[in-house]
């Protein structure tokens, strides 16, 4: 009788700790016939789906604590909508509207679109205050010397809801969309994730968590993180094919398209012609580009330092490793492979170049 006593409140507690909410949504005409899926946002996997009829549809389910869900017709991105969903939250989601409006009595998608109602309120009123000034003639300074105070209450907004919802999704969320604006090293985000309840299963939180140890692993005085990538003319190439080897090497992380990148390129080809040789050389690693594009910027450029080129989705992603969020990233190398400094431009760099190999 006691095993059985004891079986049987271990299903009571799972049962009571998972309870229903119910999300119903309607659809214009068109959509009839489609299929409408559940998605869990952190994990991108499907829960649920069903066929929409007579312009609805609805999910009804049992969770366990709180989660970020998105409702999406046909996997669209244009017929989207995120749905913070919790124990009793019942939902509507209209896409009749754009874009897609998700209501549910005073909830936290209630609480969400109000406050998503105030930025978009008060950035229009920055963005009208900011083109008064520029047609009265003010200096670009004196225009973001007066608006600055405001887009710092645009962020409060977003702070106040993160500080107000700390122990639920909405908290979470507003976290995770706000996550690279105000949480810039690790530290940061680790008290995030300690203070605000959902915070670390948040996927844009764990990625940005990611990148921010992967950056500090890859400070000035480690060693390189080798990566694979492959040659202009398509032949397997490591960074370890340059790096460690003796020399100094100068690493840009760049784009095609990437302006910043272009403007540095003509301080690299500088310190090559300068410098290169035994002691030193320039290596470009081309990422997040067209192969196309890459090879005439090249020509375009006239870059005739050696090449990595990482093709879009490389299992081996060379901006992953270390922790690269834009570029252009220029990094020195000491000849034993470890890392000199990081974050190189202009004369900064040449500067830093010259005191170490001239």
């Amino acid at each position: 009788m006691k095993i059985l006593s004891t079986i049987a409140l271990a299903i009571f507690a799972m049962t009571a700790s998972a309870q229903s909410y119910t999300i119903t949504g309607k659809a214009d005409e068109s959509s009839n016939g489609k299929t409408a899926f559940l998605i869990d946002q952190n994990t991108a996997k499907v829960c649920d789906s069903c066929i929409i009829a007579s312009g609805t549809f609805k999910f009804e389910s049992n969770i366990s604590g709180e989660k970020v869900l998105e409702v999406n017709i046909d996997k669209s991105r244009r017929n989207k909508a995120v749905v913070l969903v919790a124990t009793g939250t019942n939902a509507t989601v209209d896409f009749t509207t754009r874009p897609a409006s998700v209501t549910d009595n005073g909830g936290y998608n209630d609480k969400y679109a109000a406050m998503m109602e105030a930025v978009t309120k008060a950035g229009e009123a920055v963005n009208a205050k900011a083109e008064q000034m520029m047609n009265e003639g003010k200096s670009r300074e004196e225009i973001a010397a007066a608006v600055t105070p405001d887009i710092e209450a645009v962020y409060d907004i977003y702070r106040n809801a993160i500080k107000d919802n700390k122990d639920n999704i909405l908290g979470a969320y507003v976290a995770a969309i706000s996550a690279r604006q105000f949480y810039t090293n690790l530290k940061e985000v680790d008290e995030l994730i300690a203070t605000v309840k959902y915070a670390g299963e948040m996927a844009a939180i764990k990625s940005l968590r990611l990148n921010y140890a992967k950056a500090e692993a890859t400070q000035a005085g480690k060693m390189f993180v080798d990566f694979t990538g492959y040659t202009v003319d398509g032949k397997a190439s490591k960074l370890s094919d340059y790096v460690g080897k003796g020399k100094y090497v100068l690493v840009d992380f760049w784009a095609s398209w990437c302006g910043p990148c272009k403007g540095e390129i003509p301080n690299l080809i500088e310190l090559q012609n300068k410098f290169g040789g035994d002691k030193f050389t320039v290596l470009g690693v081309n990422v997040w580009d067209d192969e196309a594009a890459f090879k005439a910027a090249l020509t375009e450029e006239g870059i005739t330092y050696p090449q990595i080129f990482i093709p879009q989705g490389n299992k081996d992603n060379a901006t992953e490793m270390y922790g690269i969020q834009g570029i252009p990233q220029i990094i020195l190398f000491a000849p034993d492979g470890t890392i000199v400094q990081r974050d190189l431009r202009g004369q900064g760099m040449k500067d830093l170049v010259e005191s170490k190999v001239k």
